[in-house]
């Protein structure tokens, strides 16, 4: 087994550099990658965005739009796509069950991974104290920053107790809105009062809080402050897993050399995290994780043969794609649905059509057989949109009589793919008619199949529907309506409003996809100025840049047959190695760099 996996790992090496994503990792995710970065709103006052938004939407369009841009979210190589983009199951999500919203979870034992403070699932109702009031989660959520300590205080004043379950749900929920920073306050002022004895998962998520909002560096310090017997592979792990989300290899590879120097156990989830970060920014490193592995009796799970997968696919072997299957089938571990959904896709990508049809027809063979129907269903609805079969897409829809939310989704998603877009709008009245009311993400998805298919006066009638409905805006509506305008050839406009909302909601950034969204419009011009301009803004915003804005900013020079003097330097300062694509675009730009552009490859 090792030999053949060894050999399919090696293959990594042909792979584009994607340092410029942010890994997924188990149990934590931030905000919106993998292209979408997609986080969970909190609603706000509607006066504050809905008026930029209704002046950005009344305004006629200036020109048609430009057929130019030809459609593609960014126009990004594949090297440039997260893993999400395949309609699979994150990547997390194959780690130990656990997963990316920081779900509910029983308390595990101490060698399943980092643990935190989860929620016992037999609690029910009974979190709340009936006898004292508010709850505590509202006491927390409303506490501001700057008095936070005082509130709580005078909570436990008022004669409340701190109860751990409540602890719990205090934290899942806070962690699921993504407010992390209040989450870190409330841990550290039980500490400071004492209030809660401490267990095993109790300082890994406290050093996980203190990565997320403090950076590595500060969690390197935190572990210092944890007693002895804590400094265990599961609070290595959680560091692990926060330097592998940022991409920080210097940081991973040091807390990996300190796990084997403290001589702790080398687990899988840790090896897992290695291969992770390595498929996508050092792939030739790959092999050795397996080699560790090997050595140390680690058998790879289904999550090790799905990076592996990956891996291959990027690289556009297929062939090693079905070494690796063959080695899972060997040791008796069936692909998962997502699995199984990536390989259809890649072999799609690599236009082995007859393949990727009989990967499909052997889900849905599954499909009827499995008593659990929902996420294949919603997987087999991509697939069959993907291989352009819109009777299929009605035929497995028919499947779904009792569809929820994300059943609906899939299949809005699925038409507009075919360019449906009468049934889109049906199957997105359908859900709107549901007594559950639906929230923005729901909205979105819709205003992005109009921005998909550059109809701009219906994404603006659909806008103003947003507004009737009350629906909360916030960065992935502003996303959504950035990539409308730019689709459409209205690129001055999706400026103005990015600087617009910016300036009026200082609390909360764009996407970063906002701004590629720009870069890419005004690069297709060839208007270096505006595109060097929006790669400024996006910087100054908090935004690292990454191969993928590097590649988008040269394409403005590319097309304005303009030299990019001191590219390769610009590059190095922001310690940024070019891909493979961007390379070929420097040597066509002139021969002033061929030879330092040669000590790369």
């Amino acid at each position: 087994m090792w030999p053949s996996l060894r050999r399919a790992a090696a293959g990594g090496a042909r792979l584009k550099n994607v340092s410029h994503l942010l890994p997924v990792s188990s149990g934590f995710k931030d905000g919106n990658l993998c292209g979408s970065w997609s986080g969970v709103e909190l609603p706000f006052g509607l006066d504050t965005v809905f008026p930029s938004i209704r002046r950005l939407c009344s305004e006629p369009a200036e020109r048609p739009f430009s057929s130019r841009n030809g459609g593609d979210i960014l126009g990004q190589d594949e090297s440039d796509l997260p893993d999400g983009n395949l309609e699979t199951d994150g990547e997390a999500d194959q780690q130990n069950g656990r997963t990316d919203e920081f779900k509910l979870s029983e308390t595990k034992t101490k060698n399943s991974g980092p643990q935190f403070l989860a929620v016992d699932h037999s609690c029910g109702t009974d979190l709340q104290d009936k006898t004292y009031k508010p709850f505590l989660y509202k006491v927390v959520f409303d506490a501001p920053s700057n008095n936070f300590s005082h509130v709580l205080d005078k909570w436990i004043e008022d004669g409340n107790r701190l109860e751990r379950n409540e602890v719990m749900m205090v934290l899942f929920h806070l962690r699921k809105q993504h407010l992390y920073r209040k989450a870190l306050q409330f841990v550290e002022w039980m500490e400071r009062g004492k209030l809660l004895n401490y267990e095993e998962r109790d300082y890994a998520c406290h050093l996980d809080l203190v990565a997320r909002t403090d950076g590595i560096e500060n969690a390197q310090k935190y572990i210092k402050r944890v007693p002895l017997p804590f400094r265990n592979e599961v609070l290595y792990e959680t560091l692990l897993v926060n330097c592998v989300r940022v991409g920080d290899i210097q940081k991973a590879e040091e807390v990996f050399k300190e796990i084997k120097d403290l001589r702790l156990r080398l687990t899988l989830n840790i090896c897992n995290q290695m291969i992770l970060l390595y498929k996508r920014i050092a792939s030739g490193k790959v092999a050795d994780i397996l080699m560790l592995m090997e050595k140390g009796k680690i058998e790879p799970s289904a999550f090790t043969y799905k990076l592996l997968i990956d891996l291959k696919g990027r690289s556009n072997d297929l062939a090693g794609i079905e070494l690796v299957l063959n080695e899972m089938k060997a040791c008796g571990i069936e692909p998962s649905t997502s699995t199984q959904s990536m390989v259809a896709m890649f072999y799609m990508r690599g236009g082995l059509i007859e393949k990727a049809e009989a990967v499909v027809k052997k889900m849905e063979v599954q499909l009827l057989e499995s008593t659990s129907r929902r996420h294949a269903i919603r997987s087999l609805l991509h697939l069959y949109a993907a291989l352009n079969k819109p009777d299929d897409v009605a035929r497995i829809w028919k499947f779904c009589t009792e569809p929820n939310l994300e059943d609906f989704l899939a299949a809005i998603k699925a038409w507009a793919e075919l360019g449906h877009i009468e049934q889109a709008e049906e199957t997105f009245e359908e859900m709107a008619n549901l007594p559950t009311n639906i929230s923005s993400k729901y909205y979105i998805a819709m205003l992005n199949v109009y921005a998909h298919n550059k109809l701009l006066a219906k994404g603006k009638q659909f806008v103003e529907r947003m507004c009737r409905d009350g629906c909360p805006a916030g960065p992935l509506t502003w996303d959504a309506l950035i990539n409308l305008y730019v689709n459409s050839g209205e690129v001055e406009k999706a400026d103005s409003f990015l600087l617009k909302v910016a300036e009026e909601n200082p609390d909360r950034r764009p996407l970063f996809t906002s701004y590629v969204f720009l870069m890419k419009g005004y690069a297709k011009r060839g208007d270096i100025h505006n595109t060097e301009k929006i790669f400024d803004r996006l910087k100054k915003g908090g935004y690292p840049a990454k191969s993928l804005h590097y590649g988008v900013l040269l394409e403005a020079y590319v097309n304005a047959k303009a030299p990019a003097h001191g590219f390769l330097d610009r590059m190095r300062g922001d310690n940024v190695r070019p891909s493979i694509k961007l390379r070929t675009q420097l040597r066509s730009l002139g021969t002033s760099q061929k030879g330092r552009i040669a000590e790369l490859d």
